[in-house]
């Protein structure tokens, strides 16, 4: 069981990075337009120090009022910052509420009512925005958007979290995932474990090694797809250490039935956002009729992660021959998806050793883009 620690006092230190998101997304809309930190303070009549900080975290911009959050971002559309720009931003706001409230717990308990991951089913836009500090990657909608800059000294190329903040971060989310069990708890505890696949310390790998074990014995025999959904969390944080087995493990006994197969469609479709609106818990995974999402954006996501070495092939490539079937038409509608995932098809049976259901799945998918292209 993860230790439990007691909650920080004031003035520990832990609030430097509570705005790191916010803060390093709106310098990305502000180096888009060219413009410089004393031009934008200069445009704003606020002092050099205040942009600085915002950018760099030390003053979130969850504390702007709604009046100069509006202003801000009046004055960088008309300098031609792009619109949607400032949705990434609302949601980096999102993701440094849910970064501090992790990091001001850390060790310490918390209440389940109204913590950030409890709230809402996340999508990969506001995941991805979350785990920016810890992975470096530039979120898709940002990715391009920063021009070029000459600076002087080293220049972060993330949002930055020092040490302490990270551990804390993890910290309370190893308390979270161990001691949330109830099902009312049951999307919290999922989202928990998902992002506990992103830390890369010992004790979070070993007990998210302990999580697949439990998880697997707890639905041994049954096709409970609430029960499922448990072991894929675990196994997906764990194939991104490179441990794949658990993964295969999931899709060859977890996907096996019609159920499962469509819980796992709406997942997947919810995640890249082929469905308006936003769920609280997972009853949508099992909805039959609710959302008929078109698959064209779930087609596109998934073509884009065929990749030999991604830790996550399998379940990507089982995704892929699943969506086919039950979308038969979706490539003959998408003619460009449809090369692109002929390519990479080939590239990927081309690279070497695969696991046999996965060559399978993918050769099937291969012949229905041909086919659909003849």
């Amino acid at each position: 069981m993860a230790e439990v620690g007691r909650t920080p006092q004031a003035g520990q230190g832990f609030g430097r990075g509570h705005g790191v998101v916010g803060g390093f997304t709106l310098k990305v809309i502000r180096e888009s337009t060219g413009l410089t930190q004393v031009a934008l303070a200069e445009r704003l009549r606020v002092d050099l120090a205040t942009v600085q900080a915002w950018e760099s975290g030390r003053r979130p911009l969850t504390a702007l009022r709604s009046v100069d959050m509006a202003r801000l971002r009046g004055e960088l559309m008309v300098l031609g910052a792009p619109p949607d720009a400032f949705e990434v931003l609302r949601e980096s706001l999102d993701a440094d509420l849910l970064i501090s409230a992790a990091v001001e717990a850390g060790r310490s308990t918390t209440s389940p009512i109204g913590h950030p991951l409890a709230q809402v089913v996340h999508r990969r836009d506001l995941t991805n925005l979350v785990t920016w500090p810890f992975t470096g990657e530039v979120p898709a909608r940002l990715a391009g958007l920063s021009r070029r800059t000459s600076r002087r000294g080293p220049v972060a190329d993330r949002p930055v979290l020092g040490a302490e903040e990270r551990d804390r971060f993890f910290d309370h989310l190893l308390v979270v995932a161990d001691v949330c069990r109830s099902e009312a708890d049951a999307v919290l505890r999922r989202q928990a474990i998902y992002l506990l696949g992103f830390d890369r310390r010992d004790v979070t790998v070993r007990w998210l090694r302990d999580e697949q074990r439990a998880a697997v014995r707890a639905v041994e025999h049954s096709d409970s797809v609430p029960s499922w959904v448990s072991v894929r969390s675990s196994a997906v944080a764990i194939a991104q250490d490179g441990d794949r087995d658990p993964l295969q493990r999931f899709v060859t006994r977890g996907l096996v039935d019609e159920h499962q197969e469509m819980a796992n469609l709406n997942y997947w479709a919810y995640w890249v956002g082929e469905m308006d609106r936003t769920c609280v818990d997972d009853g949508f995974m099992i909805d039959r009729g609710r959302d008929r999402w078109p698959g064209a954006r779930l087609l596109d996501h998934l073509v884009a992660r065929l990749d030999a070495d991604s830790p996550h092939l399998m379940l990507n490539a089982h995704t892929l021959w699943a969506l086919i079937l039950a979308r038969p038409r979706i490539l003959q509608d998408q003619p460009d998806l449809r090369a692109a995932a002929a390519g990479r098809i080939e590239q990927v049976l081309d690279s070497g050793s695969l696991p046999d259901k996965t060559r399978q799945e993918l050769a099937c998918v291969g012949y229905a883009a041909r086919l659909a292209g003849a």
